[in-house]
């Protein structure tokens, strides 16, 4: 219950690679995508039935890290292209509105980082440092709007979200999608695209979930991979006979979900909070989803949200996802005088010329990832550099390292 389904950035990516598709070959794009769900939708249902989840156990450590870094690097990716692009457009002789844009967002990172953190600080009461460290980030955004509206800072003409002033579908389109608009031939051709977007979402939602389920939040109610791959599935046909968004596993929304939460308590030895307890329920999930359904009814305020301080909460959000990542913690080991560094960590165990080839093999596989997802005509392939992560370690680093090495790594090889 503590997973959420949204929207996510490797599946925008996968859908702007259909239309570009669809654009080259003069296609109706929302036929094609329509179908393309409803074959995604029978192999998802297929793949639950199945009980196909536990193939999950071979995405090991290895993979995960990789994945989870490739989210994190394009959030940060996505919030400093927005920044630059205030800069391209900029008069040059007039650069006041890209410096104000980007002291906005990092007015916005650093505040919600601050906000967030301050429940391991020594001021207040726990009561009163989790009601800030909850209620904090919206605070930052609605502080940053403000004073972007103020009649002294609207001379800068930060940009602002760009969304309509009432609810509506995109071009004026009718509520259902034309399924006959296409030809059979095409119909049964979208099969092989949905192949592509199933891995997708087989992986994205597993690894989601398995990192919520992870034993470090201590949830106490059993995992139900299968059955959410067969709800998922039925989730994916009703979007696509809607034409609205497809929607998986969102790694960012179900990890804060569970920090939200979540109690915790300071560990005095690392400095660090830790979840004690998570109350394991529902209804946050059907109240959270109501409040997103009402935004409908604030179009007109939401469009007041200055752009940069969307950039400001996705470099946020890009540096959270690295807090827990190993592989990041690593990268910087590498770097680190061995002395420093805690008796348990990687380069005692393995030594250094070992750790750093495996971090350097993940590194060399992130920036595959993220340089195959940059290039438009192929990024409809993306998922299956996913299954080309998995082959990796499955047959080539074997080759270079023991079992016994993968497991002081904490990536131990799937029985």
């Amino acid at each position: 219950p503590m997973a959420f389904l949204a929207p996510t950035g490797l599946t925008l990516a996968f859908i702007s690679g259909l239309f570009r598709f669809c654009s080259l070959r003069d296609l109706p794009f929302f036929s094609v995508y329509a179908w393309v769900g409803l074959w995604t939708s029978a192999f998802m249902s297929l793949l639950g039935l199945l009980g196909s989840s536990k193939l999950i156990r071979y995405c090991t450590r290895f993979t995960d890290e990789v994945f989870n870094g490739m989210l994190s690097v394009n959030f940060i990716y996505e919030a400093v292209s927005s920044l630059r692009r205030n800069f391209i457009n900029a008069d040059p002789l007039n650069l006041s509105m890209p410096f104000v844009a980007l002291s906005m967002a990092l007015g916005t990172f650093v505040g919600t980082m601050n906000v967030v953190k301050f429940e391991a600080s020594k001021f207040f009461n726990t009561k009163v440092r989790k009601i800030i460290k909850n209620f904090g980030p919206v605070s930052v955004i609605l502080l940053f709007t403000i004073l972007n509206n103020l009649p002294w800072a609207l001379k800068f003409n930060v940009p602002t979200l760009s969304v309509p002033d009432h609810f509506q579908l995109a071009g004026g389109r009718s509520f259902l999608v034309g399924l006959k608009a296409i030809p059979v031939s095409i119909r049964l051709l979208c099969a092989f695209p949905a192949c592509l977007l199933t891995c997708l979402f087989f992986m994205d939602q597993n690894i989601s979930v398995r990192l919520v389920n992870s034993p470090e939040n201590k949830l106490k109610k059993g995992a139900a991979y299968n059955l959410d791959m067969l709800a998922m599935g039925i989730v994916t046909g009703v979007l696509s006979i809607f034409g609205l968004p497809w929607m998986c596993g969102a790694t960012v929304q179900s990890m804060n979900h569970v920090r939200a939460m979540a109690e915790t308590k300071r560990n005095e030895e690392t400095g660090q909070m830790e979840i004690t307890e998570v109350t394991e329920t529902r209804l946050t999930g059907f109240i959270i989803h109501a409040l997103l359904a009402s935004t409908v009814m604030l179009l007109p305020l939401i469009k007041k949200i200055p752009i940069p301080v969307v950039s400001g909460i996705f470099l946020f959000l890009g540096r959270k996802l690295m807090t827990g990542n190993t592989f990041f913690r690593r990268i910087s080991d590498a770097f680190a005088e061995k002395s420093r560094l805690k008796p348990k960590n990687p380069i005692y165990l393995l030594g250094r010329k070992k750790m750093s080839i495996y971090t350097a093999t993940q590194v060399l596989c992130l920036l595959g990832l993220f340089g195959f997802k940059q290039i438009p005509s192929i990024t409809i392939f993306f998922p299956a550099m996913i299954g080309i992560l998995m082959s990796i370690r499955a047959f080539v680093l074997p080759n270079f390292f023991s079992e016994e090495e993968f497991v002081k790594l904490q990536d131990p090889t799937p029985e």
